[in-house]
């Protein structure tokens, strides 16, 4: 693995496409179920693995803490004697996450990121952890190369040809719904180290409603500065989805000569939008009149 790191201790590597799946038994070799998902919770730069999630069946569901559960190598996760698994039942569809608590596989893998540092798009496809001396499994990389993708559907021979594409975890943004919302709320994010032309270009890149979401939770000096430097149709864009109160309060907090630029981008209104435009509902189709069918027998005149 080839990956920018900022912090994450040395240790051996792991894929999350090689946990997920793998089976998972009891103390006496009884399996319960086999891994859906493992969660982090998104408080430190490279979080560790908290959770497992573990599917027994389309029914049950188990949310087990990482603490009980061992594995080595490749070997089936372990759980120990008297693990309490009524207590760890959960609802599939409701889980009981913390707020600042995450799944890897349901919302990393396979959904889109920024790399803040890159300045790109990209698609997640595997997530490198590392096994620290304490067994605890760290989140380190992203691969958003098409080699971890031919890996996944069975050509690892092409995938072998290729070089992975690693970026940090600290260098990115997450754009699925739940995987954005906790960014919000979580200090250690990396879009809060953002100024100026980097914060930019990340609201380029992000859709207009999580765009607006990063500006209302950076400091209004910081969002207006960023909006300042985005390009004119972004700045627009972004300035009229603020809403009023907020947009005045970056006005507020930007020096002279750039809240003069954002007032200027609240007052400009695309000619589009005073336009009007026919409904294709309104449109009417001229059809000759219906005529009444004659009795039978009767002339035509």
């Amino acid at each position: 693995m080839e990956a920018r790191r900022t912090g994450a201790s040395g240790g051996s590597s792991l894929l999350l496409s090689g946990l997920v799946g793998r089976p998972v038994v009891t103390a006496d070799g009884r399996r319960i179920g086999r891994v859906k998902d493992l969660s982090v919770r998104l408080h430190v730069a490279h979080p560790v693995v908290h959770r497992l999630l573990v599917r027994a069946n389309r029914r049950t569901t188990y949310l087990l803490p990482w603490e009980q559960v061992s594995a080595t190598g490749t070997d089936p996760f372990t759980l120990p004697p008297g693990t309490d698994l009524p207590g760890a039942a959960v609802a599939a569809t409701d889980l009981p996450l913390e707020n600042d608590e995450l799944l890897l596989a349901r919302d990393v893998l396979d959904t889109e990121v920024v790399d803040l540092e890159g300045h790109r798009l990209s698609r997640v496809a595997d997530v490198f952890l590392l096994r620290n001396e304490d067994g605890r499994l760290e989140v380190a990389a992203v691969d958003v190369g098409v080699g971890a993708v031919l890996r996944r559907i069975g050509l690892g021979l092409l995938a072998g040809r290729t070089r992975p594409v690693a970026v940090d975890w600290q260098e990115l943004h997450l754009t699925s719904s739940r995987g954005h919302v906790v960014q919000l709320s979580t200090a250690t994010a990396g879009f809060r180290q953002l100024h100026g032309d980097e914060l930019a270009e990340l609201l380029a890149r992000l859709s207009t409603d999580k765009a607006t979401d990063v500006m209302r939770s950076v400091a209004p000096e910081r969002a207006a500065a960023a909006v300042h430097r985005s390009h004119p149709l972004t700045g627009r864009r972004l300035m009229h989805a603020l809403g009023h109160e907020d947009a005045e309060r970056l006005v507020r907090a930007a020096p002279s000569a750039q809240a003069a630029d954002l007032t200027e981008l609240r007052r400009h209104v695309s000619p589009v939008r005073r336009r009007r435009f026919r409904r294709t509902a309104g449109w009417r189709v001229r059809r000759p009149p219906a005529r009444t069918p004659r009795p039978p027998g009767a002339r035509a005149r």
